[in-house]
């Protein structure tokens, strides 16, 4: 196939700049469904632009569809900016990785639909969700902002997340546009309009009636599925578990000023005490968002060795008669002295509230095995209402860049370029809590923006005997200020909830504190950028779901695909120069060209 003429009146030029314009108009229309904008109904109509690239007839400015992705993310992830002045360094990069994405995608349906013949209702759908797949994949993932995410409002489709996860509903919502850019062909073509792929090469009833049959099938049965795990939900009984979320409101820095840990205690204790009072009875648990006890955790390794001065400072005086019986003892009583002085004024706040206590602290452990002599941990504390330690979660998958940078735990140094202080070592293993007749397994952070990460907790639990009834998530958005991230963030635990069946509270700095249920319910939000106390009474779902047997399975065949087609391109790249079919081979797939 050759490309296509111009029509009547309408100059060459103009027809090299449709692509163009469509790529910048795909980037403002796949904006505007997201926060802070939020049309989620043009969800179903902001992709056409981008599948007009995937139908046009001609060769494609490669270069400017990078562009256009690369506006699309600065504009999407616009708060990434704020934390810092470095991090508009990371907005920036992270938007260029991200602006990949939209050629990626183009060239993966543009194969799909001019060299395997692939109707565009299949192939839109499977390149979206390959691409999105992939990039949930890499460098540690980043799926905020998928196209799925916009109809978490939509109940029934929601549910489809539990067998495809968000790739899967925002597969659906790109069948429907792709039938829906077919009938924009067709009434176009019946207007004179010049065809741009195959199928509107002959804009025959044949060709849109099965496309909009396809569409309609996977529309109805996503729908119709969803139906079927709603009404086959756990009717609601008594409460589980009761929980106080406390959502506090203070904007968070990168530059920490140690003389303020006292006005953050005294602002959460304050918003603890008065929700407390709030309230008729106790509650089972009182949750305090991501590292909002400022005082920090201190353990020391029985390997290292302190000096005398921190000792004698400590334990009061020199050693009367010194031996190494004694040293030793100094030591471990050293030791002791500096880790219980932490955990005793945590333990004096969880008496005072007199229920079970989750808080968010930092932790520091010193030890000789470390590179830098420490490693740190952010860590969810869980003790009772005696201030006895009942269980300790470390973060176990923290974010590249943001909270460590790859190597540096070998190269301290490497935190010396960067405004962080330190990085945070990964924790190993899920925890579960027993809790008032419930099970609770706290998460921390972007955890529930990993879609594996959530999985592989309640799998491990479950394997254990000991599967969550509800996860906690402690999450500090307060780096955010208000922006859209708060709303992008909720949205993942909606996600999350459905995907593993589980309840999902969040206690979040800032917002939004939340109290979702196994349908992806939004039962009760806290105010963006204010405070306020979420008082949850939360009921147990414990319903099994395909996404925790297969997970990203299915979506990962879909990124297969995408990387066979790319396989395709790059095969057809090396052979081009003195190629004898190179002829033919383009003739017959004109719109594979570059500029």
């Amino acid at each position: 196939m050759t490309d296509a003429c111009p029509p009547a009146g309408v100059t060459a030029a103009r027809v090299a700049a449709r692509p163009r314009w469509l790529a910048v108009a795909g980037a403002v229309t796949m904006f505007l469904v997201q926060p802070p904008a939020d049309v989620w109904l043009l969800a179903w109509l902001a992709p056409l632009p981008w599948l007009g690239l995937v139908r046009h007839a001609g060769p494609l400015p490669w270069g400017t569809l990078w562009g256009a992705g690369f506006l699309h993310w600065l504009l999407t992830i616009h708060w990434l900016r704020l934390p810092h002045p470095a991090t508009a360094i990371g907005w920036v990069l992270l938007a260029a990785y991200l602006g990949g994405t939209l050629p990626l995608f183009v060239a993966a349906g543009r194969w799909m639909t001019w060299c395997w013949r692939w109707p565009l209702v299949v192939a839109a759908p499977v390149a979206w969700i390959g691409v999105e797949q992939a990039r949930g994949w890499f460098l540690g993932g980043f799926t905020l902002g998928a196209l799925g995410h916009t109809q978490w409002r939509v109940l029934p489709l929601l549910q489809v997340a539990d067998l495809f996860g968000a790739c899967g509903v925002g597969g659906v919502v790109m069948t429907v546009a792709a039938a829906l850019a077919m009938l924009v062909s067709k009434v176009g073509a019946g207007r004179g309009v010049t065809a741009t792929a195959p199928e509107a090469a002959t804009p025959s009833r044949d060709r849109l009636l099965p496309t909009l049959a396809v569409a309609g099938s996977v529309l109805g049965m996503a729908l119709a599925y969803g139906g079927w795990r709603l009404a086959g939900a756990p009717s609601p009984t008594a409460p589980l578990l009761d929980v106080l979320l406390v959502q506090g409101s203070i904007d968070t820095e990168l530059k920490h000023d140690p003389a303020a840990a006292g006005d953050v205690l005294e602002h959460y204790d304050t918003l603890t005490r008065q929700g407390l009072a709030a309230g008729a009875r106790l509650p089972d648990l009182v949750v305090w968002p991501e590292t909002m006890w400022r005082y920090g955790l201190l353990e020391i390794d029985p390997a290292e060795r302190l000096p005398e001065a921190v000792v004698e400072r400590v334990l009061g005086g020199a050693a009367p008669e010194p031996s190494a019986a004694l040293d030793a003892e100094r030591q471990r009583a050293c030791r002791a002295a500096l880790e219980e002085e932490r955990r005793a004024a945590l333990a004096a706040y969880a008496r005072r509230y007199g229920t079970a206590w989750l808080v968010g602290v930092d932790r520091q452990e010193i030890t000789p095995a470390a590179a830098a002599g420490s490693r740190h941990y952010n860590t969810a504390l869980c003790l009772d209402a005696t201030g006895r330690v009942l269980a300790r979660y470390d973060k176990m998958f923290p974010v590249m860049f943001g909270e460590y940078i790859p190597g540096a735990d070998r190269f301290p140094w490497l935190y010396r370029l960067s405004p962080l202080p330190a990085g945070l070592t990964a924790g190993r293993e899920p925890v579960a809590i027993d809790l008032a007749g419930a099970r609770i397994a706290p998460t921390i952070c972007y955890e529930t923006t990993l879609p594996e990460a959530l999985r592989s907790l309640v799998r491990r639990l479950a394997a254990a005997g000991q599967r969550p009834d509800v996860i906690v998530n402690l999450t500090n958005d307060g780096w955010f200020w208000g922006s859209s991230e708060l709303d992008m963030h909720l949205r993942s635990a909606v996600f999350r909830a459905v995907e593993v069946r589980t309840p999902v509270v969040v206690a979040a700095n800032t917002g939004f504190s939340a109290w979702i249920d196994g349908n992806g319910r939004l039962l009760a939000r806290g105010p963006r950028r204010a405070t306020a106390t979420v008082r949850a009474a939360v009921t147990a779902d414990g319903r099994w779901s395909p996404w925790l047997t297969w997970g990203s399975l299915p979506t990962g065949v879909c990124v297969v695909v995408v990387a066979i087609t790319m396989v395709g391109q790059f095969r057809r790249c090396l052979r081009r120069p003195g190629s004898a079919t190179r002829g033919a081979e383009t003739t017959a797939t004109g719109p594979l060209q570059t500029r």
